[in-house]
């Protein structure tokens, strides 16, 4: 890929995927990219998106390590914001990788997927997009509702049964007009 076409690509923003995004194709347990965290392994170990695979942007770079990564599929790269990440999809698409970069970074991902912070006007109206906050939030956290991890998992419905009572001895009802 030449300097004009990743240039154009960015000024497109056609190598970004949102953290929503992300999330979406994680979920569909998509097998068209690999994801890469460009962070420092300390900062990796402390948190990290799903299975991303850490190679810090030092050594991303080592041809061995270029070598390495599918040529097959989209490169998708984070770091804790989207600067580190944008240098690392830059570089990856000059050695001619389909590289993409997650808008926002690990910040974002914990802002917006892990900890959604969803003002309480929308809560009662609940927006599709508040929906799929939810659910993301869910899905790679889990209900953290009362008790949270403690809690015993739940039991599996149990419809309600009620017993046939007899008939009571009731009035006619009054014909129709003559409602009170």
């Amino acid at each position: 890929m030449s300097f004009v076409d990743v240039a154009q690509a960015a000024a497109r923003e056609d190598d970004r995927v949102s953290v929503e995004q992300l999330a979406e194709w994680l979920i569909e347990e998509r097998k068209d990219f690999v994801l890469i965290d460009v962070r420092s392994q300390d900062e990796y170990r402390k948190a990290k998106i799903h299975d991303a695979e850490n190679i810090p942007l030092a050594e991303l770079v080592a041809s061995e390590t270029i070598a390495g990564l599918p040529g097959d599929r989209k490169v998708v790269v984070y770091s804790n914001g989207s600067e580190n990440a944008a240098k690392a999809a830059t570089m990856l698409r000059l050695a001619g990788l389909d590289a993409h970069l997650v808008t926002g970074g690990y910040n974002a991902w914990h802002a917006r997927i892990l900890n959604p912070d969803i003002p309480a006007e929308e809560l009662d109206g609940e927006s599709p997009q508040v929906s799929a906050q939810r659910a993301y939030s869910c899905y790679f956290v889990g209900d953290r509702g009362e008790g949270g991890a403690d809690r015993e998992a739940p039991k599996p419905f149990e419809p309600p049964v009620f017993e046939q009572q007899e008939q009571e001895d009731l009035p006619p009802l009054p014909p129709v007009g003559e409602e009170s």
